[in-house]
């Protein structure tokens, strides 16, 4: 009870009552996009071969649907596995893996920024004020940010979704976030492309090697994340 009463105290003494309101209506919109996603069954609804037919049927413009479809997918806390699976399907391993990049990319800086906006100066709030040890982790973030951010969509160590709003709280500058994004999420959103296009076609061989090439990204970001624990 101490703890919490203290946790308390500190957030009360964040001055600024817009701080208050803009980080309050950050996290309203969090929770009523999560429990959306849940409540409603998006994820057992959207399945690759519907997201196929439904995109096909906007015919020249279904490279345009489907990455506005997966920016608000990131923002929106949709899964984004079905949908790049579908990328590979619709578009083949080329072009799915650029539309579905820079889907993801758009999608993650608008939730960075929405984020920034609505979080930030209530977080930085709090490191002026209360917890000094938060904000000296906050300026390492800041000093490495390209590196950690290609860590961490590499060798994902939380949800995509989530860890586009998360990192929009912290001091990384949007140039770090989006160019870490950008060539970060290239190997694993080539490797779900390439199966969702394999699936597509059929092809055994084909599919042997996509799930092979998920497993050695897997493996590989499972040791990046031990040394980087351990260091």
């Amino acid at each position: 009870m101490k703890n919490g009463s203290k946790i308390c105290c500190k957030f009360r003494n964040v001055k600024n009552k817009k701080l208050i309101l803009r980080f309050a209506a950050l996290v309203a919109f969090l929770v009523i996009a999560w429990f959306a996603v849940k409540y409603f069954g998006i994820s057992q609804i959207l399945h690759p071969a519907m997201i196929k037919e439904k995109v096909l049927a906007f015919g020249m413009f279904a490279p345009l649907v489907y990455m506005v479809f997966y920016s608000a997918a990131a923002v929106l806390f949709i899964p984004g596995a079905p949908l790049t699976i579908a990328g590979g399907a619709l578009f083949g391993p080329v072009f799915g893996t650029l539309y579905t990049v820079i889907g993801a990319t758009v999608g993650a800086a608008l939730a960075f920024l929405l984020a920034r906006f609505f979080g930030r100066g209530f977080v930085g709030a709090l490191e002026g004020e209360n917890w000094k040890k938060l904000g000296e982790y906050d300026k390492k973030i800041e000093e490495n940010g390209l590196g950690i951010v290609l860590f961490l969509r590499f060798a994902p160590l939380f949800p995509f979704n989530g860890l586009n709003f998360a990192l929009g709280l912290t001091k990384i500058t949007f140039k770090d976030y989006f160019f870490g994004t950008l060539f970060g999420v290239i190997p694993g959103t080539f490797a779900y492309v390439y199966l969702g296009d394999s699936l597509a076609s059929l092809n055994l061989i084909q599919i042997t090697f996509a799930i092979v090439l998920l497993a050695v990204l897997s493996a590989g970001a499972g040791k990046l994340t031990k040394k980087k624990m351990v260091k």
